[in-house]
């Protein structure tokens, strides 16, 4: 079983990649040193305190089993046509300019057809993405 370092921040748990969690440590380390009040770090994890308050702790372990996907698309109709719609994807954590979103397509008899797209909040009001976000985020 492959493995990946989860992250646990404020309470908040994520499971975030080798390569990545290693990235983050090193970041700590060595760019954001100032910024960073006390770091400890191991073979199988890392706490990072930052001057901030936050604390965030980097734990080797196992991949969480990923849950099989519906078998049925959900389909969202919005301004008289059906749309195949994602589950939300959550935004990434750390990153200001990143929200949540979905990815829909147009459908045709129950399935996917043509160019995928992205909805969320910030959409302009009135567009199609916008409409779809507020049909999906109720």
């Amino acid at each position: 079983m492959p493995k990946v370092f989860r992250r646990t921040e404020d309470g908040r748990v994520t499971y975030v990649s080798l390569k990545e969690g290693s990235a983050e440590m090193s970041r700590a380390q060595m760019d954001e040193k100032r910024e960073v009040r006390e770091m400890f770090s191991g073979s199988t994890g890392a706490r990072i305190t930052y001057r901030d308050g936050r604390v965030v702790l980097f734990l080797k372990v196992d991949a969480p089993e990923e849950k099989p996907a519906s078998k049925t698309p959900r389909i969202v109709t919005v301004k008289g046509r059906n749309y195949v719609v994602s589950n939300i994807i959550p935004a990434r954590p750390r990153t200001p300019e990143s929200e949540a979103y979905v990815d829909y397509w147009s459908a045709r008899d129950g399935k996917r057809f043509g160019p995928v797209r992205s909805a969320k909040a910030s959409d302009r009001p009135g567009t199609v993405g916008r409409a779809i976000w507020e049909e999906v985020a109720k």
